[in-house]
């Protein structure tokens, strides 16, 4: 299997859909196809129907939460509850030590490009290609999923919960990526037929939103006829966003480039009067100016008619101008709650929620394997009871990555399986001694 093929499985197996997937893959390398070998992959596009229910992987439930709920679920006395928190506490300082090196690495792979940068901005799509590439990886670690093109056309075409429709100018980015963490369903209050009618409405909402942008250079604006819309120097580098709270078909707030597309009613309150009053001048000066005498009264008629007409076509102006700051306001105050970083600020975030989402797979699979022994678990029925386990506890429906929670024990030298494929791990004590032994070697520069 070739680097594209093989960087394309990996977005797949760790739960990208297959065209988000191949959209990430072509970015890198452009002449990738999807071969026939991964027709047989449930989230191919032939094989969607067969994966239908869409379940997140991102576990929402807090690190502290899990752990007090695993540490009082089973009778165990104060000596053992004590040691099995060590462990989880072990399980923390050992990925934060592992994501600190990471978020170094992204750091110093983003400084050329950050817009918020003191010195000068120069990077080549080589950095770019080796920073994205790495930012996708600390997404999928922190189980993150990317907005499918199909989920920003719907909405571009349709509303939730704001009353203002934008077009975003999508050809101005050279570079985009969309991620999204988390969703739920809530009821909010909308205004419906035109603004008439009130109405609860399910909304769905994506509780985190982070958006990767990098704008064309200037020469491009200027070959495009676009040179208004060239951002000028605010715009040069890489700019990643983070939101909050964002109902999916009003995602276009969280564009810069964007243009107000007004509805119906509001076109309505602008050009009504224009029209009623064209109207009412031609039904006033029309029979007078076409019908009557010619002499010293025809020009007063005129331009009664023109001054008429001009202070209709003020007002129709006015009239869109204050729409147009009203829609901007609409944004701006939606915007100044749902922002959350900016830039180098939101690397911080994302490594930190990718290394919570690990430690959190780890303490589960660890917890609730030590605290069922001598009873065996396989890969399967492990998955199953974790996610039972969560359903029952905070009533929480994910698909739990039990492969990735395994992965990490057996890399600690916790896990064992048998031939028949049964699971089972050290014990705390013995846990302890191995983690911390684990910690020791993190750093051995000095040959004995």
């Amino acid at each position: 299997m070739n680097s594209a093929a093989t960087y394309y499985q990996k977005l797949v197996d760790s739960g990208y859909d297959s065209d988000a997937a191949l959209e990430h893959t072509r970015a890198y390398f452009p002449d990738f196809l999807i071969e026939v070998g991964f027709d047989n992959n449930k989230n191919h596009p032939t094989n969607r129907h067969l994966n239908s229910h869409h379940r997140p992987k991102y576990i929402p439930v807090t690190k502290s939460k899990i752990k007090d709920k695993l540490l009082t679920s089973w009778q165990i006395d104060v000596a053992t509850k004590e040691s099995l928190a060590n462990v989880f506490h072990m399980f923390e300082a050992i990925w934060h030590h592992d994501f600190h090196s990471e978020m170094e690495e992204m750091k110093e792979q983003y400084a050329p490009m950050d817009p918020d940068s003191n010195e000068e901005i120069n990077y080549s799509n080589d950095n770019v290609i080796k920073f994205l590439q790495t930012f996708d990886e600390t997404m999928v670690n922190g189980n993150w999923e990317p907005i499918t093109g199909e989920e920003i056309e719907q909405a571009l075409e349709a509303e939730d919960v704001l009353p203002i429709s934008l077009d975003v100018r999508f050809d101005e980015y050279q570079n985009q990526r969309y991620y999204k963490l988390g969703q739920n369903i809530e009821q909010r209050e909308v205004r419906t037929l035109f603004g008439l009618r009130k109405e609860v409405k399910a909304v769905r909402i994506f509780e985190k939103v982070i958006t990767v942008l990098e704008f064309h250079d200037e020469d491009w604006f200027l070959s495009n006829n676009k040179k208004r819309y060239y951002p000028g120097q605010e715009g040069h580098g890489m700019h990643l966003r983070l939101f909050k709270d964002v109902p999916h078909l009003d995602m276009e707030v969280i564009f810069s480039n964007t243009s107000p597309s007004m509805r119906t009613l509001e076109k309505i309150k602008i050009f009504a009067p224009l029209i009623a009053g064209l109207v009412s001048l031609g039904m006033k000066y029309g029979p007078l100016l076409f019908g009557g005498e010619t002499g010293s009264t025809s020009l007063s008629l005129v331009g009664g008619l023109l001054s008429g007409l001009g202070a209709y076509v003020l007002k129709t102006y006015t009239s869109y101008q204050k729409t147009r700051e009203k829609f901007r306001n609409i944004v701006a105050k939606d915007m100044y709650f749902k922002g959350l970083a900016n830039n180098s600020s939101v690397l911080s975030v994302v490594v930190d929620m990718a290394e919570e989402q690990e430690v959190k797979e780890a303490i589960l699979a660890y917890g609730i394997l030590v605290m069922n022994q001598p009873n065996s678990f396989t890969e399967e029925s492990l998955d199953r009871y974790i996610e039972s386990w969560l359903m029952n506890c905070f009533d929480t429906d994910i698909d739990f990555e039990v492969d990735d929670a395994l992965a990490k024990l057996d890399k600690m030298r916790l896990l064992n399986r048998n031939d028949s494929g049964l699971l089972s791990v050290r014990g705390i004590g013995e846990a302890l001694l191995l983690l911390d032994d684990y910690w020791d070697n993190l750093y051995d520069f000095v040959e004995n």
